[in-house]
């Protein structure tokens, strides 16, 4: 550019909207068969990428599939993100067993998991090697529930 010239903005034309842009940038959420779908994003995203359905078993042993992306789960198990990553099946990562302040991560063969005081995140729920691990999970949370709620039963006046 030559000295004294002014450079100005270039005019570029705009895209013209598409008529699904209203719903390009939310999460997709859908049901698994016998589990129902939440959206635990928290709003709007970008792109879909990274999406990927989690089995959530929550502390009475109710369990449902979400489709949620990693700073989705970053943000409600407290993770940072490369604690995350044992999860990723794009990396190979041996067995491992991370103990974290609010969460454990766990890679397993199979059985990839992050377990919080109040919630357990399941990834590959429809895995038929992982399926018994989440029957016997489930069991074990709604013993303990049952338990905690009969014994709160017994204390009340």
């Amino acid at each position: 550019m030559a000295r004294g010239t002014s450079r100005q903005p270039s005019k570029q034309a705009a895209a013209p909207p598409h008529a699904d842009d209203e719903t390009a940038g939310e999460v997709n959420v859908r049901s698994a068969a016998f589990y129902g779908g939440v959206n635990i994003s928290g709003g709007h995203r970008k792109k879909a990428a990274g999406v990927k359905p989690w089995l959530v078993l929550d502390s009475t042993g109710q369990a449902q599939v979400v489709e949620a992306e990693k700073h989705a789960i970053m943000r409600r198990t407290g993770l940072p993100a490369r604690d995350l990553r044992i999860l990723d099946p794009l990396l190979s990562y041996p067995s491992t067993v991370l103990g974290r302040e609010r969460a454990i991560v766990t890679n397993l063969e199979h059985i990839k998991a992050i377990i919080t005081a109040q919630e357990v995140f399941l990834l590959n729920s429809r895995d038929p090697l992982v399926i018994p691990f989440i029957d016997e999970i489930e069991r074990r949370i709604l013993r303990h529930h049952q338990a905690i709620k009969s014994l709160v039963k017994s204390l009340s006046f």
